[in-house]
């Protein structure tokens, strides 16, 4: 742990925010999009992953950034792999691993999704000093990455789903996500109909995430008046956020992040 460096004001990347959290104390958070950094080309301008072919020196300076933009907070990543898996995390230094959701309850902790088309969901417990972040993909989304997390935090802080409240980020939007009838199925079949978020057409169907993860989080006892969706299609706004799909697959990663800032601390490490 050291001091991190002075950020210039007028290099602090743009970030999109929930209005009505703005009350909650300490709460830091933010949807970043891809403005704002020093990356070049079809990575350009914010890139945050290490995996796209950026070069590291553009990709760690895009990381200072961001920090500075989030003072007291150490930022930890995981692994994402589409799935279920949960982890609590208890330190800022913890290697996280293979997952697609964390939870804590420690202040100091930035808990960060990566993302370029699949839903971001940023939640807090204000009663409780919790935070969780949830990277939902297709398949995470019908595996139930969202529910798995509610469970985890149910089980070891007692905090029930209804006691949280839910953003869900830039993503790729029904008007742009075409799939095969199968995967819209297969959603229904599991979670129900969702007639805002599936419609089918033929062998093809356009699929909402974002409505397809609000329906779930509401029949996982979210109350539907704490679900807020923040900013738009990544598809229809590719110059300003990342979209996998709208590029062909040559796309950089944009970031997530949401704790509860401690100001007596402050990193400069790159996140695990």
């Amino acid at each position: 742990m050291s001091a991190t460096p002075e950020v210039p004001a007028d290099a602090l990347p743009p970030r999109l925010q929930v209005a009505a959290w703005a009350g909650i104390a300490g709460l830091a958070h933010g949807f970043f999009g891809r403005q704002g950094g020093v990356s070049d080309g079809e990575l350009g301008a914010l890139n945050v992953s290490d995996r796209v072919g950026d070069p590291p020196a553009s990709v760690a300076a895009n990381w200072a950034r961001i920090r500075g933009a989030l003072p007291g907070l150490g930022i930890v990543r995981m692994q994402q792999v589409h799935g279920t898996r949960v982890v609590r995390v208890a330190a800022p230094d913890q290697t996280v691993g293979e997952a697609d959701a964390m939870i804590t309850a420690q202040s100091g902790i930035g808990l960060a999704v990566l993302t370029a088309d699949c839903v971001p969901l940023l939640a807090c417990a204000p009663a409780r000093g919790a935070v969780m972040a949830v990277h939902a993909g297709w398949r995470g989304s019908l595996a139930g990455a969202a529910p798995a997390a509610l469970d985890l935090a149910r089980r070891e802080l007692d905090i029930a789903p209804s006691e949280w409240r839910f953003a869900m980020g830039p993503a790729i939007g029904g008007c742009c996500y075409e799939v095969e009838t199968e995967i819209g199925q297969q959603f229904v079949d599991r979670w129900g109909a969702m007639p805002d978020a599936w419609h089918a057409a033929g062998d093809h169907g356009q699929l909402d995430l974002r409505r397809a993860n609000r329906a779930i989080l509401i029949a996982s006892g979210v109350d539907a008046g704490a679900i807020a969706e923040v900013g738009p299609c990544t598809s229809c706004a590719s110059d300003q956020f990342f979209s996998h799909r709208r590029s062909a697959g040559r796309a950089g990663r944009q970031l997530s992040v949401i704790g509860i800032a401690d100001p007596a601390r402050r990193w400069d490490e790159p996140p695990k």
